[in-house]
């Protein structure tokens, strides 16, 4: 703590420092005003009632302009206080450089506590009880939002080695929906009798093949239907099974049509992928299967109405 706030120490005028003639700085009225070099620190502020020209902070000093006729001063400082209307000998003149000396507060050194005997507080023993948040009751839990129904036309292409078919998906949905998808190569195979050969051109029973024509056919449809699902954001998952076949067939030299049964499949079909809706459009990627045997790519591209 300080026993005293600070003091004017000595003021005085300086008749052998020029430096307010040789450099004079003006007031309002372009009078030359006189100087006040401060030694002290350069935490305090100054006021006058006729005020401050010009501030300026220089090696161990602060000088302030002020103007003619000046006759106190105000004094602040952050910490120590304030000196309110410090009264000049005279008013100070013109282009006349005067010197003010401030004493800094002085500090009283701190009374030494001796330490305390028997300092240590027991205290008494707590606990911690964790508090188990109880369940909120179905029918106080916010609902989501339904969302707004739509149908979905989705014309598709499947893609296997260098056949390719055409169909269409139809799709009603939220967030969860329904779909039916169609497929098709548009094709169909001659009758075969109920005959049939593997891949090797042979037929059951037979130790060796016909001759073949080297002509061959092939057809394929499948429809299927299942669930749309959007994941997060504009990310759906669709899955679906239902029923498909394929039939390639061979010719012979006699005409006659036999069905390959290593290439030929027909029965559940499986389907599985991706989609992504884009504002009003939506594009699909999947995959497909029959009967395990016959696999094919499956890519839409559609519109949501």
């Amino acid at each position: 703590m300080y026993a005293q706030q600070f003091s004017v120490q000595n003021f005085r005028h300086l008749p052998n420092d020029i430096s307010a003639y040789i450099q004079p700085v003006k007031d309002l009225n372009d009078e030359a005003c006189a100087l006040i070099k401060i030694v002290g620190s350069r935490d305090f502020a100054f006021s006058t009632p006729l005020g401050i020209v010009k501030r300026k902070n220089d090696i161990g000093e602060t000088w302030i302009y002020v103007p003619r006729g000046t006759t106190q001063i105000t004094i602040k400082h952050p910490q120590w206080g304030v000196l309110r209307d410090y009264r000049f000998p005279s008013p100070l003149e013109s282009r006349l450089t005067y010197e003010l000396v401030l004493s800094a507060p002085v500090a009283m050194p701190r009374r030494r506590v001796p330490p305390m005997e028997n300092t240590a507080v027991s205290y008494p023993h707590t606990y911690e009880l964790t508090m188990q948040q109880l369940p909120v009751p179905a029918w106080r839990r916010p609902r989501r939002p339904k969302e707004k129904a739509a149908w979905l036309i989705m014309p598709s292409i499947g893609l296997h080695r260098q056949e390719a078919t055409g169909g269409i998906r139809l799709a009603w949905m939220r967030r969860h929906g329904i779909y039916l998808h169609a497929l098709s190569d548009f094709r169909t195979t001659p009758g075969t009798n109920g005959q049939e050969c593997d891949k090797n051109g042979l037929l059951p029973g037979n130790a060796l093949p016909p001759y073949y024509s080297g002509r061959s056919e092939k057809s394929y449809y499948v429809l299927t239907a299942g669930g749309i699902h959007r994941i997060v954001g504009n990310f759906c998952l669709y899955e679906g099974i239902g029923y498909g076949t394929r039939t390639v067939v061979w010719q012979t030299d006699e005409g006659t049509y036999l069905r390959n049964s290593d290439y030929s499949s027909q029965g559940l079909t499986a389907e599985a992928g991706v989609m992504l809706r884009l504002r009003r459009f939506a594009f699909s990627a999947g995959v497909l299967t029959t009967g395990g045997k016959y696999w094919m790519m499956s890519l839409g591209l559609g519109i949501r109405l």
